[in-house]
Order: C-alpha cells, then sequence, then structure tokens
C-alpha cells in the first residue's frame, strides 16, 4: 500500500508538472512597426497552449481590435521556434477603416524572443509587418 501512494505522488507530480508547463504566456512588445499600418498592436499578451495547440488573444482582445476570432492555433512548436496564427474577421482601423478579415502569423524565436507578425487583409496583396521581442512565462 506504501508503495502504490509513492507512485500516486509521483504520478501526481509528474502531472502537475507536465500540465503547467503545457500553458505560456507571451508578454510581446512591437519595437520595428514603420510598416504596420496600426493594424499590428504594440504590446500583446497571448497565451498558447503547447497540449492543446490553441492560443488566445488576452490583449488587446479580438473586440479590442475591431473585431472577432474566427480561428487560432499553434501551427508549429519546436525546440527554437513557435507559429502562432489566427484570423480575426469585421476588423476595423483607428481610422475607421474596414476589412473583411485579417490573417495574422506570428514566428517566435524561443531563444532570444524576438518575434516577426505579419498581418494579411484577405483578399488584398498587400501586408503589415512589425517585429519586436516577447517574454516569455
Amino acid at each position: 500500500m506504501k508503495r502504490l501512494t509513492v507512485l500516486a505522488a509521483i504520478f501526481a507530480s509528474v502531472f502537475a508538472t507536465s500540465t503547467s508547463a503545457a500553458t505560456m504566456t507571451l508578454n510581446c512588445t512591437m519595437t520595428d512597426m514603420h510598416k504596420s499600418g496600426g493594424w499590428i498592436p504594440k504590446i500583446s499578451i497571448i497565451e498558447v497552449d503547447t497540449t492543446q495547440k490553441t492560443i488566445e488573444l488576452l490583449k488587446p482582445t479580438a473586440e479590442e481590435m475591431g473585431g472577432k476570432v474566427k480561428s487560432s492555433k499553434l501551427v508549429r512548436n519546436t525546440q527554437d521556434k513557435m507559429i502562432l496564427r489566427w484570423i480575426l474577421t469585421g476588423t476595423k482601423s483607428k481610422s475607421n477603416q474596414r476589412t473583411p478579415a485579417f490573417n495574422y502569423r506570428a514566428l517566435l524565436h524561443k531563444n532570444t524572443g524576438k518575434v516577426s507578425v505579419i498581418a494579411k487583409p484577405l483578399g488584398y496583396g498587400n501586408d503589415f509587418r512589425a517585429k519586436g521581442d516577447c517574454k516569455i512565462s
């Protein structure tokens, strides 16, 4: 019985460690925004669940960006980089310009915290870009 209790404690400890490591928060600040066109926020906080391969925009929220999240996911997660994608629909800029939807892609280099974001409006040939740094916790 004592062995069973010890095994249960070890299993619970391992499970708790792997569960907490499955969710991380990216606190990102864009420093190079000259090609962002106002469509990429200067400060973003994104929660990433590496087990479920999901992401959630915590700041700014989709509503604060003038739209709704159609889909969001963790596309790639390797030892050195992470790729996130999300689609916002019904977006509106600060100058009240509307776009049906934007495809967002973020590439994060885990070892340096460097991030690059591309926002591409659906139906248009152009895109908007920004670069910055993320703190990973």
